[in-house]
């Protein structure tokens, strides 16, 4: 895997739906356990820092 073009494509992804998709690529020769666990972890983030965005604006 080249991490350096996974960085570039993470990098210039601009919604979470995109994240998801570049997972299941990356991960697809993977077990369904491996997929849905990243897609976890990407969806928790964006619902994080959605929240803490609003933290903040409301602070």
């Amino acid at each position: 895997m080249n991490l350096e073009k996974l960085k570039e494509n993470v990098n210039s992804t601009e919604v979470v739906e995109e994240l998801i998709i570049l997972s299941r690529k990356v991960f697809g020769k993977n077990s369904d356990d491996v997929k849905n666990v990243v897609e976890m972890f990407i969806t928790k983030a964006y619902l994080m820092g959605k929240k803490n965005m609003v933290k903040t604006i409301d602070d």
